[in-house]
């Protein structure tokens, strides 16, 4: 019986030596520090910015497609229903892809300075997300148009452009390359912001080693 009993005590012996061991170690592990407030600040001045586009992006969408639509439909060509059509498909596409593309960009994952630095990383992958695809909403939007005059000049459809085919090419080729200026700016403004992220990891990591 004593046997027994002292078999009971050195297990409960140590198992309250092995959850006091778990104890120490967690009171003795570092605490998370407080997110810094040029990090907070910028992460916060961010998300009112992104607000205040996705509010007149989608705004601006919704007026142009409806303008869109009503004057196809007003235009009394043969082809109007085609033509609303593509514009709201068109329509439909970028929207989809502009709700999705910010889904999960509003607030960290977790209230430390590693949630907000990875949520600002987040933001920049979305950024170049959004920039990839406004050239591939080009691509297809020109490709459409490229087919559609083509097919009307067979008389299935009304052409597009009814004016100068050269002015219009000029046109399109100033606003491609003017496309093209806007992402090359647009890149290194986001490279720059990576740099920025970095530097405050850096000096996050710094800063918890100091405190050890």
């Amino acid at each position: 019986m004593s046997n027994e009993n002292n078999g009971k005590s050195k297990v409960g012996r140590h198992g309250d030596d092995g959850l006091q061991e778990l104890a120490n170690i967690w009171q003795q592990a570092p605490c998370e520090m407080p997110v810094p407030n040029a990090i907070r600040e910028n992460i916060r001045r961010q998300e009112r910015r992104i607000r205040m586009t996705a509010l007149l992006e989608w705004a601006g969408s919704i007026a142009v497609g409806i303008g869109g639509v009503y004057l196809t439909l007003a235009s009394e060509m043969r082809d109007a229903p085609w033509r609303a059509l593509l514009v709201l498909v068109l329509l439909t596409w970028a929207m989809a892809f502009s709700v999705s593309n910010r889904r999960g960009v509003w607030d960290p994952l977790e209230e430390s300075t590693r949630g907000y630095l990875d949520l600002a990383r987040l933001r920049l992958e979305r950024k170049r997300r959004m920039l990839r695809f406004t050239w591939i909403l080009l691509i297809v939007e020109l490709g459409i148009f490229a087919v559609w005059q083509g097919v009307s000049y067979f008389g299935w459809l009304e052409p597009i452009f009814t004016k100068d085919i050269g002015f219009v090419i000029g046109w399109l080729l100033t606003f491609t390359v003017g496309l093209g200026i806007w992402s090359v700016w647009y890149s290194r403004r986001i490279k720059k912001s990576e740099i920025q992220i970095d530097t405050w990891q850096q000096e996050n990591f710094e800063t918890t080693k100091n405190k050890l």
